[in-house]
């Protein structure tokens, strides 16, 4: 204690301190919820932790691929409570790996086990979101070339262009359309043109389809041929569903081809491990 200079000793204490009653500040602000409500502010609380972790050590761009930011936003979950589920998940097959290589398998086999569990832990938890946000751009191509088909014939029985992006969106059903009237609806309330509104949606999903739809009715909304403009962005809308239906057949197809692959290796690997822990201990391999 003698080496320590009384000013850094007052410095730490007072850190200490103030850790000390800003973790006491938040248990006392979080006492009065439930149990499961608390729970899962801690978790998104470790989550946002771990997400600017990741961000200040594999910089924004390649973060945002690792963190399933698109994705997340897209299917409209939480990046922070995501990654707090990634983590319980990626834990616990760790030590459901590390239990079962312990009991069957030698020690330096938990070496490719256990960073197999947590890799497998966290592709459970990452399905649901691909799949859904996989879904929701495909649902989004298709409302949007429907949509830019209903505004192309409204237009042409002489409706002024505002009514008619209203009513089109009014006319469909499904998560696609209901962005869009939402989108419509939020800047008819702030009194700004409908391409606003458009663009805070882009902002807020990434989806390029919405992008297109915005540029497309900022082009109708400052002279060009409305009808034209949304006939020439519907069949280009059609082409590239047409063209993505056929990459994501071929994908699956590819998919469907892997784990097949796999399971035979590992049944292969179970089969033959016994036979050859066998051999050697009766000195029969050579």
């Amino acid at each position: 204690m003698s080496g320590v200079p009384a000013s850094g000793l007052l410095t730490g204490l007072a850190g200490g301190c103030a850790g000390l009653g800003l973790f006491v500040a938040a248990r006392a602000a979080l006492s009065g919820l439930p149990r499961p409500a608390r729970a899962a502010l801690w978790a998104r609380a470790g989550g946002a932790w771990l997400n600017g972790q990741v961000t200040s050590a594999a910089g924004p761009t390649r973060a945002r691929r690792l963190l399933l930011a698109e994705d997340l936003a897209i299917a409209g979950r939480d990046d922070a409570v995501h990654t707090a589920a990634r983590l319980g998940a990626a834990l616990a097959l760790a030590i459901v790996a590390a239990t079962g290589t312990a009991a069957a398998l030698p020690g330096p086999a938990a070496l490719v086990t256990v960073p197999l569990g947590a890799l497998v832990g966290v592709a459970l938890v990452d399905r649901p979101v691909r799949q859904l946000a996989t879904r929701r751009r495909q649902e989004a191509r298709l409302a949007v070339a429907v949509y830019l088909e209903l505004t192309r014939v409204l237009l042409a029985s002489g409706l002024p262009l505002h009514a008619v992006l209203r009513l089109a969106a009014d006319a469909g059903h499904g998560w696609a359309f209901e962005q869009i009237r939402h989108a419509l609806t939020s800047a008819a309330a702030r009194q700004q043109p409908p391409d606003t509104g458009l663009d805070a949606l882009a902002a807020r999903i990434p989806l390029a389809e919405w992008r297109e739809l915005r540029l497309t009715v900022t082009s109708a909304l400052r002279g060009a041929s409305p009808v034209e403009a949304m006939d020439s962005k519907a069949i280009h809308l059609r082409a590239a569903e047409a063209a993505a239906a056929r990459a994501d057949a071929a994908r699956a197809d590819a998919e469907l081809e892997l784990p097949a692959a796999a399971v035979a290796l590992v049944f292969v690997a179970f089969l033959t491990y016994p036979l050859l822990a066998a051999l050697s201990s009766t000195g029969l391999t050579p």
